[in-house]
C-alpha cells in the first residue's frame, strides 16, 4: 500500500483536530458543570431533561398560586375575625340593653354604641385586598359590595327587611376560584351574601334580613322611648330576645365560615409541604441526567491533554520522513 506524503499530513492534522475537538468539549462541560451541553451529547437524557423541566415549572406555577391563595384566604380569616369580634360587642351590648333597671337615656347611650358598631361591620365587610379587590363582592371584585349605612336619625321608620334593606349588597355570589394542584381548584373568597345578607340560624334555616338589618332593627328598638309607653315597654323583651338570637346566628354563622376558611389553610399547607417535595424530586432527576461528575471529567481532560500532545509528537516525527533528506 502506497502511502503519500498528503496522506500522511492529512491524517495526522484530522488526528489533532479531533483530539482539540474532544478537549474542547471536555472543557466547555467543565466550565458549565453539566455533562449534557447540547443535545448531541445525549439525546435521550436531553429529552427527558426538557420533559422534568416543564414539569418543575408547572408545579412551581402551582406553588405560587398557592402562595397567592393562603394570602388572600389569610387576608378573609383576619376579616372574618373582626366581625365576629364586633358582633360578640353587640350582643354584649344587647345583653345589657336587656336590663330592666336601664331607662330610655341608657338605651340610647346603647343604641349609640351599636350605631358604631354597625358602620364598623359594613367597613369590614367591604374591605379590600392589596390589588383594590373587594373580598366579599363575589366575581364584581371591583364594585363595592355594600351601601355605606347613612346617620340613623331618631325617632326610626323601621323596622326593615330584605325587601327594604337598610344596607344593599350590590356583588355577585361568585366565589374566586385558583388551581392550586393539578386537580384541585381552591376557593380563595367568601360568598358575602351568605356571610352578611343571607344569614342561617342555628337550625340552617335562612333569616328574613341581614345582620345589618337585625342591627337596625334593635339600634331603632332601643332608641323608641317607653317610660310612658305600656305598649312598647311589653314589646321591649320580645324585641330583644328576637334581635338576641339573630346576632347569635349571625355569629355562629361568621365562626363557622371561619372555620371553613381554617381548613383551607390546613389543606394549603399540606400541599404546599408536597409540591415542594416534588420541586426537589424534579431537581434530583434533572441533576442526575445533565450535571457532570468533576472528578471523572477532569480525569478525561488530563488524558486528552496526553493524548493531543502525543498525536502533535507523533505527527511531527512521521511529518520529518522524506526521501529529499536522504539525499
Amino acid at each position: 500500500m502506497r502511502i503519500s506524503t498528503n496522506m500522511i499530513y492529512s491524517s495526522g492534522t484530522n488526528g489533532i483536530l479531533n483530539n482539540q475537538a474532544a478537549q474542547l468539549k471536555t472543557y466547555n462541560q467543565i466550565t458549565s458543570g453539566r455533562r449534557v451541553v447540547t443535545p448531541e451529547d445525549d439525546p435521550v437524557a436531553a429529552s427527558q431533561v426538557l420533559i422534568n423541566t416543564q414539569a418543575q415549572e408547572v408545579n412551581k406555577r402551582y406553588m405560587e398560586n398557592q402562595g397567592q391563595a393562603k394570602d388572600s384566604l389569610k387576608l378573609v380569616e383576619t376579616q372574618l375575625n373582626s366581625v365576629v369580634n364586633a358582633l360578640q360587642e353587640v350582643l354584649d351590648k344587647t345583653i345589657q340593653a336587656g336590663n330592666t333597671t336601664l331607662n330610655d337615656a341608657n338605651r340610647v347611650a346603647i343604641a349609640n354604641e351599636l350605631e358604631v358598631r354597625l358602620k364598623e361591620l359594613t367597613a369590614v365587610a367591604n374591605s379590600q385586598d392589596g390589588n383594590g379587590h373587594y373580598l366579599f363582592a363575589g366575581y364584581q371584585s371591583t364594585v363595592r359590595p355594600f351601601s355605606d349605612p347613612p346617620d340613623i336619625p331618631p325617632p326610626p321608620p323601621g323596622p326593615y327587611n330584605n325587601t327594604n334593606p337598610y344596607v344593599t349588597f350590590e356583588g355577585d355570589q361568585g366565589i374566586r376560584e385558583l388551581q392550586v394542584d393539578a386537580s384541585r381548584q381552591m376557593e380563595i373568597t367568601e360568598s358575602g351574601v351568605d356571610i352578611f345578607m343571607r344569614v342561617r340560624d342555628r337550625n340552617g334555616n335562612v333569616s328574613d334580613q341581614s345582620v345589618f338589618d337585625t342591627m337596625k332593627n334593635l339600634i331603632d328598638t332601643l332608641r323608641t322611648p317607653v317610660a310612658n309607653d305600656p305598649v312598647a315597654a311589653a314589646a321591649l323583651p320580645g324585641a330583644i330576645s328576637s334581635a338576641l338570637d339573630d346576632l347569635y346566628a349571625a355569629k355562629d354563622n361568621a365562626v363557622s365560615v371561619r372555620s371553613t376558611v381554617g381548613a383551607k389553610l390546613a389543606e394549603l399547607d399540606s400541599l404546599a409541604s408536597a409540591s415542594s417535595d416534588i420541586d426537589i424530586q424534579y431537581s434530583s432527576i434533572i441533576s442526575d441526567l445533565r450535571d457532570l461528575d468533576y472528578a471523572s471529567a477532569l480525569s478525561d481532560l488530563s488524558k486528552q491533554q496526553v493524548q493531543l500532545q502525543a498525536s502533535q509528537k507523533a505527527f511531527m516525527s512521521v511529518s520529518s520522513l522524506s526521501l529529499f533528506s536522504m539525499l
